[in-house]
């Protein structure tokens, strides 16, 4: 039978779209005992594994290092606090660090005791409303906590993680889940399952006072978070009846001070059951071998019927709802529109309109605002829950622009996409760049364990977020402009961000807390067992600069370096330019202004429009001694995207009213980060503590000279960067010789490169006498921060220098933590460190910081003192110390462009090789006896350049004083220029 043409096409295309359904499908297989779910065509093909018990386990392999990316997550998040508990799973979540009956305790039998009495003294305390009675019970339970400590061993958690070499020790409370994390070594798999399994098995709520103070300090510090506050208001605002909106994560201050220990435990034994978990591990594993070990640890935890969630719908709404909030930071407007959640049918249009409407290069509000430089910021996301979703968008006003014209230029951006106001070809743009998006996800094993934990804790299958992309690639603009209408009618919230002080703010106050023991020499035998068996240890992988990396060349003064990518068809390329803004103040301004131009031939828009049809990413940075013009996509679109760039960079078309417009954002952004806690403490100050007044920070261009500035100039420095000699690296699986053949005939360049015009020099302050540099701030929480630049940067000091790191401040095993936060209940963070510079002509630096609250600061330098004055001993802490150091060069492998990154950093110390190997092979030689010596040397004894940062109504200068001279600074002196007042008053 002959078949005509036309129904040979008709069968091909019935076909594809067949082939399309079924690409992906959810599946059973088996090898063996242990039945699984996959999804065919899956690239990652990961396996979805229920035991028996229930719990959920999701395997995916990557062997690009010998390392397992783990989460362990329980579906109880800040939703199902009770009402009048709030903070409860975020309680717990910071108790399960705490160890259980058979470790973290030296006599849990006494200990129990006396932890008994601490809990019905909870019980108590959070019931009566006498103060003089609460104040009595509570140096009851601090008395009674500290007799309890005696018989607690503090941090045997973090010591066996330690031990087994994990380095992403953490955890976190959201709204729908707790989550807990590690990166371990894959041969050290079994010994986490042991220690998981033991320590979900029964928990002990030891050190509760002395954590309950961490918890106040980390509530304080959301008090003083600007962004916080709006996205605490929006959600407030948008969900009047689910704990979305009526509690928050961390709680409110009544509940916080009133905790209840049996309540936390009701909370553990009700949803912490292996029928609502999952354990995510991505990376290096066997599916068959691993689910096998998984169910020998975590298969016997016992199963319980769950209370189902239950919360009243919000009601319909068609009303516009505006509020305020206040903070000492810069203003800012957000608004936020319900969206469907994460399982609705419309979830997908919801996450495409969300890229549309903004993806930082081509999208509605970057094209209209953004690039047309109509506000100094502006973004928008979607944020999909398993019960609701929510578009969140917002931005930041230009100088003397009022919030309400931020907020209505970006509702014209949902007022276009309603109107059908943007080319279809922005959807498909959007799919390609989203596919880039998936490669890159897929590649990495934390952000598949994250992707993968999202899912299971909002009930969304593996198969439909693998479909989602191609679900995305049949929604036509109709569709779009049809869930536009739909969802965003006039049922939004505006938060308007203001500038000025907050008088609601309710603080935690600090409560009388006596330091409690943490026998850091003690060992529990559940500990010890952990730390005695051993695994076969993992050979280290250390680069090899000359065989690791391909070198060519462009011209003789341009080296070409790269590294094959042997995984997936993405490139990643970068001109580099060991010049900065110590070279030229102008090139950062440079940098940015080309974000806005076009060039003779093409708008800037349109080179947006191309590259993100490209899916290429492009960016310019200029740091104070190193400029890069990267890209990065699809290796495919490779010669495309140089074609975009080299014209770009060579063909820029000046344009004074696009840099006239940058300069006013320039002030204005300088003028924000006046008020900018972030950038006053870790910025200004922080350069100031280091160099003095004048330094590399503030030694910019002023006002005056930005507003002098003309476009042809900043054009002819951008044009003149390709004739200094520079490097090019590329990683991406062409060949080297392919690559240096295809530059040489597109990056354009004279005969002869140029030298760098010499770096401005600044000289760093010596520490003569404790120095403490103040800036007052509205806060509530006080910042320390101790600094000292020491000697000469030396490559022989780095395997001390990593010992002491490890041991002394490190992490949340090292000794600062256990004193100040565990012990002393100080801080929420604290750290020290003794760190190596990015140049051989730099020094080490040494630092201590602490953050506390502000009645606590005198209490902070006092235990800051006696560990820099004397340092606690430990062997057996140093020994694990040692092995997790051993352990991290065992598993780590340095790979794609952080071979050529690494190479780089280590010419700029003078060293030819990986130093890694140095320290891996110094390390069994150190003794703690060798860190003391460290400690003794480059710690005790020693004269600080100090910084703090407060409130001067909280904070007693006349305490402040007995830890150093006081110099008190103005937002002038460590910014270096003059604030620019807005002419009109914000809403």
């Amino acid at each position: 039978m002959k078949i005509r043409p036309f129904l040979l096409f008709a069968f091909a295309i019935i076909f594809t779209c067949l082939k399309a359904q079924s690409a992906y499908e959810t599946k059973w297989d088996s090898t063996g005992k242990y039945p699984y779910q996959y999804v065919t065509n899956d690239p990652t093909h990961t396996r979805i594994y229920t035991l028996p018990n229930g719990l959920s386990v999701y395997l995916t392999e990557n062997h690009a290092e010998p390392r397992i990316m783990t989460l362990l997550t329980t579906k109880a998040g800040s939703k199902n606090d009770p009402a009048d508990n709030t903070g409860l799973a975020h309680y717990l979540e910071h108790m399960l660090f705490k160890g259980t009956d058979a470790y973290g305790s030296l006599d849990y039998a006494k200990e129990k005791v006396e932890l008994d009495k601490v809990e019905a003294l909870y019980e108590r305390y959070n019931k009566s409303k006498d103060e003089a009675e609460r104040k009595n019970i509570y140096h009851q339970i601090d008395s009674i906590s500290g007799v309890a400590a005696k018989y607690a061993i503090a941090n045997e958690y973090d010591k066996m993680m330690s031990n087994i070499g994990s380095n992403m020790t953490n955890a976190f409370t959201s709204f729908e889940n707790t989550t807990y994390m590690e990166n371990i070594p894959s041969n050290n798999l079994e010994k986490f399952l042991s220690i998981q399994d033991e320590r979900f098995r029964n928990p002990v709520l030891r050190l509760f006072h002395t954590e309950l103070e961490a918890v106040y300090e980390e509530k304080n510090i959301s008090l003083d978070n600007g962004g916080n506050k709006v996205f605490e208001s929006m959600f407030a605002s948008l969900f009047k009846k689910h704990p979305y909106g009526t509690q928050t994560t961390i709680g409110t201050v009544e509940h916080l001070k009133n905790p209840s220990l049996v309540e936390i435990r009701n909370y553990f034994n009700k949803y912490y059951v292996p029928n609502n978990m999952c354990l995510i591990l991505t990376g290096d594993l066997d599916p068959d071998k691993t689910i096998a070990m998984v169910d020998q640890y975590l298969g016997d935890w016992k199963a319980k019927k769950l209370p189902p969630f239950r919360y009243q719908n919000e009601d319909p709404r068609n009303e516009i709802e505006e509020i305020s909030v206040k903070s000492p930071d810069e203003e800012s407007v957000a608004i936020g529109f319900v969206m469907p959640d994460q399982n609705h049918p419309e979830a997908v249009l919801a996450d495409l309109v969300s890229s549309i409407l903004y993806n930082g290069k081509s999208g509605l509000i970057d094209k209209n605002l953004v690039k047309k430089q109509k506000v100094l910021d502006a973004y928008g996301f979607s944020y999909l829950l398993k019960d609701y979703g929510i578009m969140y968008m917002g931005g930041s006003p230009l100088q003397n622009q009022s919030l309400q014209s931020v907020r209505d230029l970006v509702l014209q951006q949902i007022a276009d996409l309603k109107e059908g106001n943007f080319d279809e070809d922005l959807i498909i743009a959007t799919i390609n760049n989203l596919k880039v998006q998936r490669v890159r996800e897929q590649e990495n094993i934390m952000n598949m364990a994250f992707v993968i934990n999202d899912l299971f804790a909002t009930d969304k299958s593996w198969e439909a977020h693998l479909r989602s992309i191609d679900r995305m690639s049949k929604i036509t603009k109709t569709d779009v402009v049809n869930f536009a209408q739909k969802w965003f009618g006039n049922n939004y919230t505006v938060v308007y961000k203001l500038t000025g002080v907050d008088s609601t703010v309710q603080k935690v106050e600090k409560p009388t807390i006596t330091p409690v023991e943490v026998n850091r020499e003690s060992q529990s035998a559940f500990l010890k067992k952990i730390v005695e068996t051993s695994n076969p240890p993992l050979t280290p992988v250390f680069l090899d600069y000359q065989k690791d990396i391909n070198f060519g060349s462009v011209h003789k003064d341009v080296p070409l370096w790269a590294v094959p990518n042997k995984i997936n068809g993405l490139f990643q390329a970068y001109y580099v330019l060991d010049m900065g803004s110590l070279n030229d103040k102008k090139l950062p301004l440079a940098f940015d202004y080309l974000n806005y131009l076009g060039t003779t031939t093409k708008t800037n828009e349109e080179i947006n429009k191309e590259l993100y049809k490209l899916a290429v990413n492009f960016n310019v940075s200029a740091s104070e001694d190193q400029v890069y013009i990267s890209f990065n996509g699809l290796d495919e679109n490779f010669e495309a995207a140089v074609d975009i760039i080299e014209s770009l960079i060579n063909d820029a078309k000046p344009d004074q009213k696009a840099l006239d417009n940058l300069v006013k954002s320039t002030i204005k952004s300088r003028n924000d980060a006046t008020i900018n806690k972030g950038k006053i403490f870790n910025e200004a100050l922080d350069y100031y503590t280091t160099y003095g007044a004048k330094n590399p920070f503030n030694q910019v261009l002023s006002n005056d000279e930005l507003r002098a500035l003309k476009a042809e100039e900043l054009v002819g420095l951008i044009k003149g960067l390709s004739t200094y000699k520079h490097k090019i690296y590329y990683f991406g699986p062409r060949k080297t010789d392919d690559v240096a053949a295809f530059m040489k005939k597109k990056h354009k360049l004279p005969a002869v490169l140029k030298e760098y015009p010499p770096a401005a020099k600044f000289n760093r302050l010596d520490a003569k006498e404790n120095t403490i540099y103040f800036i007052d701030y509205d806060m509530v929480q006080a910042e320390i921060q101790l600094m000292r630049n020491d000697k000469a940067f030396d490559a022989k000091l780095l395997p001390m220098v990593s010992a002491f790191n490890e041991y002394y401040g490190g992490g949340m095993g090292s000794v600062v933590f256990q004193e100040i936060r565990e012990s002393k209940a100080l801080a929420y963070s604290t750290y020290s460190y003794f760190a190596r510079p990015s140049k051989k002509e730099d020094p080490f630096e040494a630092g201590f910081y602490v953050g506390t609250q502000a009645d606590k600061l005198g209490d902070a330098f006092k235990a800051v003192n006696e560990l820099l004055t004397t340092l606690p001993e430990s062997e057996k802490n140093w020994e694990i110390g040692k092995k997790s150091i051993k352990q991290g060069f065992e598993t780590r492998r340095i790979s794609k462009t952080g071979i050529l990154f690494n190479y780089q950093n280590a010419l700029r110390l003078g060293l030819d090789h990986d130093i890694r190997k140095d320290i891996y092979t110094s390390v069994d030689t150190i003794g703690l006896n060798d860190i003391k010596k460290f400690h003794n040397d480059y710690m005790k004894g020693k004269a600080w350049n100090i910084k703090v940062m407060g409130s001067k109504d909280k904070i007693s200068m006349t305490e402040l004083a007995k830890y150093g001279k006081v110099v008190p600074l103005s937002i002038k002196d460590i910014f270096g220029y003059e604030v620019e007042k807005d002419k009109e008053v914000r809403p």
